[in-house]
């Protein structure tokens, strides 16, 4: 993995992954998309991760996809793959068993802005701006935006949002349901991290089992009553509820450990 790209490191059963390109503002170029690809399939299979948390160094989130980068795709297949691996990014997020938190350190543009929507919660910095920049240069979005956007705020917010490419400040970010919560610069990443080790104390196999629910909550009334027969019938039988059983009982907090 380029460590120029991405910083991936874990601690505390938290897995940040760090995009490492500021002075581009953390644009997506291959190598960061390749990089932030494996780092999410490691966190998926490290039975030590519990939560990820997805940042940016330097003053940007990431200001999407990098401009040179797309310059120098030539072939319209060429251009097709590397959306697609872009794709990757938000569909191993959607997929993922572990919740991943967005901390937005900054700007979050384009391809940036749809990869804080694609993460289950998205904290952000009180200066952070998003804008949906795609027709600032001639292009729609992507990076699951057209999917993510719509459900965030609704389809005629979405549409202006897209069409008009105007920035949209933290606390009105906020207001649109773009965030969980605005905190100042200096402030962000602690109130990050204390969520996500909230999230880390949780019982994995529950949280799995909720991020999926929610996750297809266009699911009929039917297949979402099977579903949680399934999946209740399922935990029922873990040892994490029994723990979280015994835990109530003697007053104390669970130690749950994923089985």
């Amino acid at each position: 993995m380029s460590e120029e790209a991405i910083i991936y490191k874990v601690s505390d059963r938290i897995a940040t992954i760090t995009m490492n390109r500021p002075k581009s503002l953390n644009s997506m170029s291959l190598d960061l998309v390749e990089g932030f690809i494996r780092s999410l399939q490691e966190a998926e299979t490290d039975s030590q991760v519990r939560v990820v948390v997805v940042t940016g160094s330097g003053r940007a989130f990431s200001a999407g996809g990098d401009l040179k980068t797309l310059d120098d795709l030539h072939t319209t297949e060429e251009r097709r793959q590397f959306i697609v691996k872009v794709g990757t990014i938000v569909k191993l997020i959607h997929d993922m068993s572990k919740p991943v938190i967005a901390m937005v350190n900054g700007v979050a543009a384009g391809a940036g802005f749809n990869l804080a929507l694609a993460c289950d919660m998205a904290y952000a910095a009180d200066n952070a701006k998003f804008i949906q920049s795609f027709v600032n240069v001639g292009l729609s979005p992507d990076c699951g935006g057209f999917y993510y956007l719509a459900k965030a705020v609704g389809m005629a917010k979405a549409k202006e949002l897209m069409l008009t490419a105007r920035p949209v400040g933290a606390q009105e970010a906020e207001h649109l349901n773009l965030v969980n919560g605005v905190f100042a610069q200096e402030e962000l990443e602690a109130a990050t991290m204390k969520l996500a080790a909230r999230l880390a104390e949780a019982a994995p196999l529950a949280v799995a089992m909720t991020k999926k629910a929610v996750n297809d909550y266009s699911a009929s009334l039917e297949e979402t009553l099977t579903f949680e027969s399934l999946a209740s019938s399922s935990l029922l039988g873990t040892v994490d509820f029994k723990e979280g059983v015994t835990a109530f009982a003697e007053k104390r907090a669970p130690r749950f450990l994923g089985k």
